[in-house]
């Protein structure tokens, strides 16, 4: 099982490095070798959901606990596992100028761990405890960094934000045990009773806590905007959408009707798309901005999902797997370039990038790609993604939908407002009075470019040839618009 390597692995890294004092280098390509061999385990898993078939471990029964693999949990879990392959990899030159990176390997594999038993878990029990375990990972690593003030502040926010949704996930699960005396993710038939509904309504704030809906997203920009590069591309290309996907088993095994459930995720996306992209309009900071976008994506998100589950078009849900898809890379490769300024460049706000592509050409080229593709200019993911956003959305029969598609076009245009300006600093000459003077021609660690050429080669090949993965993100939007029925 790729859980079980990834936990193997994360004992191997950290004695490693704290018996044996291994190079960060030498850290950085193990773990990346156990997401691959994670990532491989994973694979024959599709081709059985393919055929109809839902692998389950662990204890079954009313009172089990244990783990599904359902075509969107892999789907989720696929693009965790590459993310963080890539992540590794890019970590090996990153954290060269770091102490204590023996510790950090081992907590993004037990990130991932986490997040992979989050989407997998067809059990409240195990869904609690996975969830703990990705959220302690996850606010270790923002707050990593504990010599800079700021990133321990991050991290106490992120603290305890994600501690007042795990006590707020704990009181529901109570509640749902309370009534049915099972703690099994079922499809529940009939109304659910007063306590169950109660419970529902607990998981559900708990959860939004943890996937940054509005208005329960405040711990976001300083989670995204303090941490390693690194951890703010697991964060906003894959974590906060794993427990977003949790979010929805829940409801539509917990008995909330498919309407009921798709018109509270279209109401909120509007106000989420909206926040996100006017906020992200007034920053100074790359990574505030990056982490106000995701923000605004994670509506595009709820808002696609929301119609398929409210009119029962699978055409939607699996648009809105697309849309995920599309965002990991794009998100991922944006902070990553990020990361790469900072580490060389000392850059910070967003007119510290001027003069990026005299002196970091290739990465000014990766970073136009993701930043383009987010803001949805052809033939990049994010113009398929929206483009396929809109005809699943398009299906909607009243005027519920067809609001949510006139805010998610006019929020589209919004983001260009901060997308457009951001590209052109890349390419904008250095001036006495703008950014830092460095010298030009800085010659970046194959490490660190390795992961931005991967990742910016799939955003186009996400808008270019969109078919394969739309195959495999079908899947995902049959099965949980099954659920809904």
């Amino acid at each position: 099982m790729p859980q079980a390597c990834l936990v193997c692995g994360a004992f191997v890294v950290y004695l490693l490095g704290r018996l044996l004092k291994t190079h960060n280098e030498v850290l950085a390509l193990f773990t990346a070798l156990f997401f691959g061999v994670a990532l491989g385990l994973l694979m024959p898993l599709f081709k059985l959901t393919q055929a109809g078939d839902l692998p389950v471990w662990g204890h079954l029964g009313p009172a089990g606990a244990f783990l599904r693999a359902d075509p969107g949990a892999l789907l989720v879990a696929g693009v965790a596992l590459g993310l963080g392959l890539l992540v590794a990899i890019y970590s090996g030159r990153y954290l060269a100028r770091d102490r204590r990176y023996e510790t950090y390997y081992p907590l993004l594999l037990l990130l991932v761990v986490g997040l992979m038993g989050v989407v997998l878990a067809a059990d409240l029990f195990n869904l609690y405890m996975f969830s703990e375990l990705m959220s302690i990972a996850a606010y270790a690593l923002v707050a990593f960094r504990r010599r800079l003030g700021t990133a321990i502040e991050a991290g106490f926010k992120y603290l305890v934000m994600g501690s007042v949704g795990a006590v707020t996930m704990l009181l529901g699960i109570s509640l749902v045990y309370r009534v049915t005396g099972t703690l099994t993710l079922t499809r529940a038939t009939g109304t659910p009773e007063l306590w169950t509904r109660a419970g529902l309504a607990c998981l559900l704030v708990g959860l939004g806590i943890k996937s940054a809906v509005v208005p329960l997203h405040t711990w976001v920009p300083d989670a995204h905007g303090r941490a390693p590069s690194t951890v703010s591309a697991m964060l906003s290309g894959i974590v906060i959408q794993s427990s977003f996907y949790a979010l929805l088993k829940v409801g539509l095994a917990l008995g909330l009707p498919a309407y009921d459930l798709g018109t509270l995720l279209i109401v909120l996306s509007l106000v989420q798309m909206t926040l996100g992209n006017g906020l992200a309009l007034v920053q100074t900071y790359t990574k505030r901005l990056l982490a106000y976008s995701s923000i605004a994506h994670v509506g595009y998100f709820m808002l696609t999902v929301g119609i398929g589950l409210r009119y029962d078009v699978a055409l939607a849900i699996q648009a809105g797997f697309f849309l995920l898809l599309a965002h990991a890379a794009m998100k991922g490769v944006a902070f990553l370039c990020k990361g790469v300024c900072h580490f060389y460049c000392q850059a910070t706000r967003i007119v510290d990038l001027r003069g990026t592509a005299a002196r970091l050409p290739l990465v000014a080229a990766a970073f136009t790609v993701a930043v383009a593709g987010l803001a949805g200019v052809p033939p990049l993911a994010g113009f398929a993604s929206k483009w396929f956003v809109l005809t699943g959305a398009l299906r909607s029969a009243d005027a519920v939908g067809y609001i949510g598609l006139t805010v998610f076009l006019v929020n589209s245009l919004l983001s260009l407002g901060y997308y457009l300006p951001l590209i052109g600093t890349l390419f904008a000459r250095v001036t006495p009075e703008g950014s830092k003077t460095l010298e030009p021609s800085i010659r970046v660690s194959p490490l660190m470019t390795l992961p931005l050429v991967v990742l910016g080669m799939l955003v186009l090949a996400i808008g270019l040839h969109p078919q394969p993965w739309l195959d495999i993100t079908a899947l995902a939007g049959d099965y949980l618009g099954a659920m809904g029925r």
